[in-house]
């Protein structure tokens, strides 16, 4: 292998029209490597906005010996690692390397601090020699040469505490393959949809951390739906994830279909009042996310399904009936407490005329 050098990344940028700012290459033994692997590590790690692998860097033999990176906004030198390792490669150590023409945010104040210096210099003499007597005084200079060091150590501090601020606390999604029948460990896809719309919900962060969040928790079949739908469309929303996932796995009902079946769930024998709550809470939270129900009427529906299709014969359902009414609705919390504390009297009583 020959060495790759920055002129090489440079040109390479040139022959494949992306902006050298906005452009990396990684160098070494990559041809064990998964795209997906580098992409992941780019972006989760290193914070690349939308990292894509514009092309590849391949020998006589066919191995493949750097390839070239590109994101959506610029990428400071001074935030990248020299070498890294990638997970689940060879274990080989792979050489970060920066196109010729791209510039550090060292590299841009120490520029502005040179012209800044030679805008002092003034009064060219006929021998050639510079006169200093507009040169403002050493102190000034100091100050003035100091400040666009100053400010770019304090750009990088804060990001860094911002990152800190965003992934402090952060606990993982469960995994979600796509695969069938569901490995061990691992989530269906309704449980999975669940918890991640709650937790992005929850998440204090920006959307493009919030997608990274998720994605991360979708390998195998499910990530290669991810990617169709970033190649297709690259500023897809967190939102337009999760549809293209239903579509792949989840279950094609509409509005309709999903009302008919609230309208027809009902309580089994042998399953508990609490249970049937939550059957009919998370079909109802179906129906919302399709859009048809609003947020404020979620309580008065499930109440009303619930004294609709609970057990008739059951004295919780009985007196549930009569003490609360769809123009008063409790919320999930009350409704199950309420029920907890029924089921609770009804033991004790039992207990009692036991005794």
């Amino acid at each position: 292998m020959e060495k790759v050098t920055d002129e090489d990344i440079t040109r390479w940028c040139q022959e494949k029209g992306v902006n050298v700012n906005y452009s990396l290459s990684l160098v070494g033994n990559l041809s064990t490597i998964k795209e997906e692997d580098v992409l992941k590590v780019m972006g989760q790690v290193y914070g690349i906005s939308y990292p894509c692998i514009v092309d590849k860097w391949r020998e006589q033999n066919g191995e493949v010996s750097a390839m070239l990176l590109s994101g959506k906004e610029v990428l400071d030198r001074m935030l990248f690692p020299g070498m890294i390792i990638l997970k689940r490669g060879s274990g080989r150590k792979i050489q970060m390397l920066w196109p010729e023409g791209q510039r550090s945010e060292e590299d841009e104040a120490t520029q502005g601090e040179d012209q800044g210096a030679g805008e002092h210099l003034t009064g060219v003499n006929s021998a050639g020699s510079y006169s200093l007597r507009d040169e403002p005084d050493a102190t000034s200079r100091q100050r003035s040469s100091s400040e666009p060091q100053v400010e770019a150590v304090v750009d990088k501090v804060v990001s860094h505490l911002e990152r800190w601020h965003f992934e402090g606390g952060y606990r993982r999604l469960r995994i979600f393959s796509g695969i069938t029948p569901v490995p061990a460990g691992e989530e269906t896809y309704d449980m999975w949809r669940e918890a991640a719309i709650q937790h992005s919900e929850e998440w204090q962060c920006p959307e493009h951390i919030r997608k990274q969040r998720v994605v991360e928790s979708l390998p195998g079949p499910a990530m290669r739906v991810i990617q169709a739908t970033r190649r297709s469309n690259p500023n897809a929303t967190l939102w337009e994830y999760i549809e293209a996932l239903d579509f792949s796995f989840g279950t094609l009902e509409d509005v309709g279909d999903l009302l008919a079946r609230l309208n027809s769930t009902y309580q089994n024998y042998g399953e508990t009042l609490t249970q049937f709550i939550y059957r009919v809470d998370q079909l109802i939270y179906k129906i919302v996310d399709k859009g048809g129900l609003t947020s404020d009427l979620i309580d008065e529906r499930r109440l009303r399904q619930i004294l609709k299709g609970a057990l008739t014969n059951s004295p919780i359902v009985q007196k549930l009936r009569c003490t609360m009414t769809p123009a008063r609705p409790p919320t999930l919390n009350e409704l199950v407490r309420e029920v907890k504390l029924e089921v609770q009297m009804e033991n004790r009583e039992k207990s009692i005329k036991k005794g």
